[in-house]
């Protein structure tokens, strides 16, 4: 059986055959579409809706794919030109190349989108009732909480705050001291660099100044070989006159004695002159070494230039190869370059013309479908409003019928249907139910504004408590360091505590001043370590005074105090015993001896502690 069917069927027409050509075709894409990784599914597969709308979205979505992502709808629109594809983000890629990006569409003015945005606030009006009744318990426990703060814990918390700030005041002094300190090692460290610098300077300077004395040196051998010569010249004469003496020494007889004197001087002179020989000839041979090994230095020199020389010839004779050669390839390269970029144009030609008729193609099928889809659309709506079926049917009046009256007629009678819009006969209903929903909502943000209201005024109470408490106590807390600091050193000391200006007490800064007699230091920080000790315990009983307990336990508060520091500081336990039994921790004797009873742990056994307890009595004499 053929395309054109056998003699007991219709012959069908060539432009059928083409439809039924083209879909084998593309239902044989659409399987190999299907076997891609970034597949997904069928848009008409994944859209459920009702049974009425099933034929409009199937029409609409036939060709539509579901995939993965953009990147893999991009890389199949370029196999599949008749389909479109959607991505799971909401990317939609036409056939044509149009992009549309995700977003959620808005409901159009018509009873289909209506009815779906009010089934939606039916579904969230659970939610917002129960987020509702969360708000409301959630301001029943704000409200608890309010009535739970305790103006006390807030101000113990407020010391503790302010004591947190001063440790870290100091530990910022700290820091900026050791940063100082590093900066000092930096620049220590350049003046290193600097010398090091100058020792190279000096070492190559003693260099020059030994390849000088090389030179002086060359020049004194040449000048003791001269006075070699001269020594050889003098000792040859002598000996001609030693000659000249032993000849005439028979004639001579009475003046053998004093011509003997005289030889023994010569002969001494001689023996002199041959030992400076020798020191000469030594000395003229460590010359001698010292020249060979420069020359050898030298020779080996000259014959590494001459090596170098002749590899620096090679390479320029390589270079110039390597030139040609490259002018050569450039000249192949533009050659090649040119052919290629005429085969790209004639391609790119080819290219539009094919794209062109794609276009076209492409363009044709939307028409063809978006007709078909009309047409559908048309029976489908004429079959549910009029319950009739549209068929083809032979007219005698068209050539005198007016399509385009009749057309305006019909869309002026559904423009006036639109106008009047969708009958809702619960709408008062709605309204009623919507309005004892607002007034709800409103009666309960009216309830939360007083609450705010309510917690905004407390704070203010609150603040204003802590911050009149604060001052108080530290106006006291002042008082009482600036007395207990001068008790400890001299009545006269510059001593005070100072808040930071321009700032909310209960966060500002707070200064400590002290500037025993005889110094005048920019910081508590360059105190020495006996004076800050005294500080600070000057300070930890300026607070103790504000709010004095009975018993008050100190450990090893003493540790940094000499004796001196020792005495002032038990001086101030005894002034204070009066009113409070203090229990000191320490290792000091003086601070044990100013004790009125002692408590010693011992370890007379491994393991096991063992408490010694001593009564000091004043009234018991000493006899020596």
């Amino acid at each position: 059986m053929g395309f054109f069917g056998n003699k007991k069927t219709k012959k069908t027409s060539i432009k059928d055959c083409m439809v039924m050509i083209e879909s084998f075709f593309n239902k044989r894409r659409r399987k190999k579409l299907m076997k891609d990784e970034a597949f997904v599914n069928w848009a008409t597969n994944i859209i459920h809706t009702e049974k009425k709308w099933r034929s409009f979205f199937n029409n609409l979505l036939s060709n539509t794919a579901v995939v993965k992502d953009f990147d893999s709808a991009v890389r199949l629109s370029s196999g599949y030109s008749n389909l479109c594809f959607a991505t799971l983000n909401g990317d939609f890629l036409d056939g044509s190349g149009i992009i549309d990006s995700g977003a959620s569409p808005e409901f159009e003015e018509t009873l289909f989108g209506k009815k779906q945005l009010l089934d939606q606030l039916k579904s969230e009006l659970p939610v917002k009732q129960k987020q509702l009744q969360k708000l409301s318990e959630t301001t029943v426990t704000l409200g608890e909480k309010i009535n739970s703060i305790d103006l006390k814990v807030l101000s113990d918390q407020g010391r503790m705050l302010v004591n947190d700030l001063a440790n870290i005041d100091k530990q910022i002094a700290q820091f900026e001291f050791e940063k100082k300190k590093a900066n000092d090692e930096i620049e220590k460290t350049h003046q290193l660099v600097q010398e090091y610098a100058a020792d190279a300077n000096k070492f190559d300077n003693e260099k020059n100044k030994k390849s000088d004395e090389l030179n002086v040196l060359q020049s004194e051998r040449s000048a003791f070989e001269s006075e070699l010569r001269n020594i050889e010249e003098e000792y040859s004469r002598t000996e001609n006159e030693y000659n000249s003496l032993i000849a005439s020494e028979n004639e001579t007889k009475l003046e053998l004695e004093r011509d003997l004197g005289e030889v023994r001087n010569l002969d001494s002179l001689v023996i002199q002159s041959k030992n400076n020989i020798e020191n000469l000839n030594s000395s003229i041979d460590s010359r001698q070494k010292d020249i060979d090994r420069t020359e050898k230095e030298l020779n080996e020199l000259i014959n590494v230039l001459n090596v170098k020389t002749s590899g620096l010839q090679k390479a320029k004779e390589e270079k110039n190869l390597l030139t040609n050669c490259l002018e050569e390839t450039e000249n192949t390269y533009l050659e090649i370059k040119t052919e290629v970029s005429k085969i790209e144009n004639e391609q790119n030609n080819c290219r539009s013309e094919k794209d062109a008729v794609l276009d076209s193609n492409r363009d044709h099928e939307i028409k063809l479908n978006e007709l078909e889809i009309k047409k559908q659309n048309l029976s489908e709506h004429i079959s549910e409003e009029y319950g009739l079926q549209v068929e083809l049917k032979k007219f005698d009046d068209l050539n005198i019928f007016n399509f385009s009256e009749k057309h305006n007629e019909v869309h002026d009678l559904r423009q006036k249907i639109k106008n009047l819009g969708p009958i809702n006969l619960l709408a008062y209903s709605e309204f009623e139910e919507e309005k004892r929903r607002l007034d709800f909502l409103i009666q309960q943000r009216d309830d939360l504004v007083e609450s705010e209201k309510d917690i905004v005024k407390t704070i203010d109470e609150i603040n204003h408590a802590a911050h009149t408490q604060f001052l108080s106590t530290f106006d006291q807390i002042r008082d009482n360091f600036v007395m207990v600091f001068r008790s400890l050193f001299d009545p006269g000391d510059e001593v005070d505590l100072k808040l930071e200006e321009n700032s909310d007490p209960l966060e500002g800064k707070i200064e400590i001043i002290a500037k025993p007699k005889g110094k005048r230091p920019t910081s508590i920080e360059l105190l020495s370590g006996g004076e800050k000790t005294l500080t600070a315990i000057a300070l930890l009983f300026a607070i103790y005074l504000v709010k004095p307990s009975p018993f008050c336990i100190l450990d090893e508060i003493d540790a940094p105090l000499d004796d001196a520091n020792i005495d002032r500081f038990t001086r101030l336990i005894k002034d204070f015993s009066t009113d409070t039994q203090f229990i000191v921790v320490t290792h000091n004797k003086r601070t044990m001896e100013s004790a009125e009873t002692l408590y010693g742990v011992t370890m007379q056994e491994e393991g096991v502690s063992k408490l010694v307890s001593v009564r000091f009595n004043e009234n018991v004499n000493v006899v020596a």
